[in-house]
């Protein structure tokens, strides 16, 4: 029975509710290709629950699919290989680990570098002509001792609901005859383990195809293995088991279609002796079709001879309406904070188009719809599949980014959106390509700095963690005590060890720090990307949770580039900012003035001027210390110069509106004694407690104690300090086995006499044993 408008409209609903849609898209504009975690995983683990009766049963993701890491990386989790069909795809599963037989390479009129790779790779190499086995061994080598072989019966393939295909006319696979003469070839050329591949219908809603298709491979596989002798280890039934795109359409049951293959196997394959044979799949549009949409927004209507809403998608976003004149279900989500259309009824006929000058650029035709309003978000369902993948660049109109809803409804970024200097890239070989380039990048560069301090801080402010921390923060205005300057950890292969930078966190919490600092000169923050300091400022708010403040290094010897920075942390959820003087270009007084007022200015939270003149080539002076001390935004100034007598000038403008923190271990308890309220220390990264105490002592009144302290202290701070900061204190936090020393160049680790001074040290002060 034919659905009505009504019912056809509310039969599909997005993954994604209204709410939820709302937060993502004010973290990334539209449009996007959004997928849904929670539902590839469900999904994966119904194919394999469908599969389990047979013990070497294998989904190789087709990769042509969905390309991207992130997706595929999931379905690896749960064993899933790649079927890779180009030298890219392969270079796409060797990045993630996937390599050997979890590589089914499927291709056709294949290079010879593609053949190459996947030699290199150890890939199941599945044979789509007769004549590329000769092909491969001149370019790939010797013949693995496991091949694959791609089968066409020709003709047509009809199931009992009619002709689902027509193999004949197909491009792909051998001919029966040809397959028997290419068993016995790839034989006598060494092959011990032998696979069938066949695919014979593209997308069918039925719960037939796979069974159908499994009998026909299982009977030419007895026949096969008895006429050749060659031993057949694994049968690959590939994809085409389909979704269902039309809202009247009903879902395949995969666990139906796996026990219609179970039966046809046991009636077929068992009594011929061949019970070990492995069953394969190459499910792409079933495994990510369903778990995709698009989300765009309506931004213009045009009313000629017909309705037309014209979105900020186009099929460079999604191509397959424009191709094949596809059916996508579309659903009306709304405005963002205005209700939700999703279920409401249909009211008005549109075309849905895009922004490219081909007629077929339409998402849909005559469709009936509810109203559509200016800026409504509108969802395209069944975009997992063969959606971005597609895209493409005509009219110089660039691919949209791509989005992970991750179960817990946060969002992550998995691929950006594309840029001018992506489109001009290729161009670099022309003069004005280069100019292209470089003036694209540049504007992407300054639209960067506009942009993604708001969308990250967007991202991170809907997380419920930071909301509760910001509650419990401790007023920074009036901090007092340890801050530690925190390391960066970083794994052997460079990337940022966020396990490690959470037990570094927890030993701090755990031992009276009193404050933290990240990203400062011991956190190396000059060799980060802005993704990674990005990254790290967000997860040390997350883990710390409000217990203590955090402040963020955003200092850079370009104001704009610390205002972006200081705003970006800020939106991650940092509680203060520690702002260095420019270093390099180094400025007049006027300048190293305006270059921390700017920043004063635009920022909500408190900022702290950081005075290292041994690493900047320049100082604050004293008379911009008084000017910027007096600024409502300025709580203090962390003083690294090792000059006693340049905090003593200061020291006047010390009150509980502007402090003073010590940036040399050595002199915390001497500029103590001139006002400070503290340290931001390096010396507190090994010996938390004593440093706390050290101050907390001083500023109870307790100067002896402190004194103590901070003499006693002196052998391991003189260590810390042998070579230059953080090497050494890395190295004594690799040697206290709570991080690995790895630096980025050009640190580098520690000479073998400055290292055995500091185990010295380290046993010394009780640290090693």
């Amino acid at each position: 029975m034919a659905l009505t408008p009504n019912e056809a409209y509310a039969a599909k609903q997005p993954f994604v509710d209204k709410e939820t849609l709302e937060h993502i898209v004010e973290q990334f504009p539209t449009p996007f290709h959004l997928y849904d975690e929670a539902g590839i995983r469900r999904n994966m683990q119904e194919v394999r629950d469908a599969f389990a009766w047979n013990p070497g049963f294998k989904e190789y993701f087709a990769v042509k699919a969905n390309p991207n890491p992130a997706l595929i990386s999931i379905l690896n989790e749960y064993g899933c290989g790649c079927d890779c069909s180009s030298y890219t795809e392969l270079m796409i599963a060797r990045s993630l680990g996937i390599t050997g037989h979890d590589i089914m390479f499927s291709s056709n009129d294949t290079p010879a570098a593609d053949f190459e790779l996947a030699d290199k790779l150890g890939a199941i190499v599945n044979f789509d002509d007769i004549s590329h086995i000769e092909f491969y061994e001149r370019v790939a080598g010797p013949i693995p001792k496991t091949v694959s072989c791609r089968f066409n019966p020709g003709g047509l393939f009809q199931l009992s609901n009619g002709i689902m295909d027509n193999p004949g006319d197909s491009k792909y696979g051998m001919t029966t005859e040809q397959l028997f003469d290419a068993f016995r070839m790839l034989k006598a050329k060494g092959a011990e383990d032998f696979g069938i591949h066949a695919f014979l219908a593209s997308n069918t809603v039925t719960n037939d195809y796979y069974p159908k298709l499994a009998r026909i491979l299982f009977e030419l596989a007895v026949r096969l293995e008895r006429e050749t002798g060659a031993h057949v280890a694994f049968i690959n039934l590939s994809g085409g088991v389909g979704i269902p795109y039309l809202p009247e359409q009903q879902a395949n049951d995969i666990h139906a279609i796996g026990e219609g293959v179970h039966a046809a196997y046991d009636e077929i394959l068992v009594p011929a002796g061949m019970g070990d044979v492995a069953i394969c799949t190459e499910m792409g549009r079933f495994m990510m079709g369903p778990y995709g949409c698009l989300v765009t927004k309506a931004i213009h209507e045009k009313r000629i001879y017909k309705d037309y809403i014209g979105v900020d998608a186009s099929a460079v976003d999604l191509i397959r309406p424009a191709m094949y004149g596809a059916y996508h279900h579309v659903t009306v989500m709304g405005q963002p904070g205005g209700p939700d259309k999703s279920a409401a009824p249909v009211t008005n006929t549109y075309d849905i188009t895009g922004n490219l000058c081909e007629n077929n650029d339409k998402f849909a035709i005559d469709r009936e719809l509810p109203h559509i309003d200016m800026g409504d978000l509108l969802v395209i369902h069944d975009t997992g599949a063969h959606g971005y993948s597609m895209g493409y660049n005509y009219n110089g109109r660039l691919r949209s980014a791509e989005v992970l809803l991750r179960p817990d409804g946060a969002a992550d970024l998995i691929r950006r959106a594309e840029r001018p200097g992506d489109y001009f890239s290729t161009l670099d070989v022309l003069p004005c390509g280069r100019e292209l380039l470089a003036k694209s990048r540049a504007e992407s560069a300054r639209r960067r700095a506009q942009d993604e301090r708001l969308a990250v801080a967007a991202q991170w402010n809907k997380r419920i963690q930071i909301a509760e921390a910001k509650e419990k923060n401790m007023d920074i205005r009036n901090l007092e005590g340890s801050i530690v300057a925190l390391v960066t950890p970083f794994k052997k292969d460079g990337s940022v060890d966020f396990d490690a930078l959470e037990r570094l966190i927890d030993f701090h919490l755990q031992n009276g720090t009193d404050a933290i600092l990240t990203l400062g000169t011991t956190g190396e923050s000059a060799t980060m990307t802005d993704d990674e300091d990005n990254s790290v400022v967000a997860a040390v708010v997350k883990h710390v949770a409000g217990r203590v403040p955090v402040i963020a290094g955003s200092g850079s010897n370009s104001t704009q580039t610390m205002l972006t920075k200081s705003l970006t942390y800020q939106g991650l959820g940092a509680d203060g900012l520690l702002l260095i003087t420019p270093y390099y270009n180094k400025s007049n007084e006027e300048g190293i003035y305006q270059h921390f007022k700017t920043v004063a200015d635009a920022v909500d939270i408190p900022c702290i001027l950081y005075n290292i003149p041994g690493r900047c080539g320049c100082g604050i002076s004293e008379r911009n210390v008084e000017r910027l001390a007096a600024h409502p935004n300025i709580m203090g100034i962390k003083e690294a110069s090792g000059n006693v007598a340049y905090a003593a000038k200061i020291a006047h403008l010390l009150s509980d509106d502007f402090r003073m923190y010590s940036g040399e271990d050595a002199l915390t308890v001497p500029l103590m004694s001139l006002g400070a309220s503290g340290t931001i220390s390096v010396w507190a990264d090994v010996q938390p407690q004593l440093v706390h105490d050290m101050c907390r002592a001083y500023l109870d009144g307790d100067v002896a104690r402190a004194r103590d302290i901070q003499i006693a202290g002196q052998p391991l701070i003189n260590a810390l300090f042998s070579e230059v900061n953080p090497i050494p204190v890395k190295e004594a936090l690799a040697q206290m086995g709570m991080i690995e020393a790895n630096y980025r160049m050009p640190l580098c680790p520690m000479a073998d006499d400055t290292r055995a001074a500091l185990t010295d040290a380290l046993k010394g002060a009780g640290l090693l044993d």
